[in-house]
């Protein structure tokens, strides 16, 4: 099976994206429960200063 190189790029693109820290956080955040977006701001702004 051949995949095209423009293919992994977008691939590549994706992972870089997803791998900002504060994506990172998000995604922790939001496993535990749903929140509000007031809430998700409050939690990084915290995390943020720490």
């Amino acid at each position: 099976m051949t995949v095209p190189p423009l293919l992994y790029e977008i691939k590549a693109e994706l992972f870089r994206t997803l791998g900002h820290p504060a994506r990172i956080t998000v995604l922790e955040l939001l496993q535990e429960r749903p929140l509000p977006e007031r809430e998700l701001l409050a939690e990084l702004c915290a995390g943020a200063m720490r």
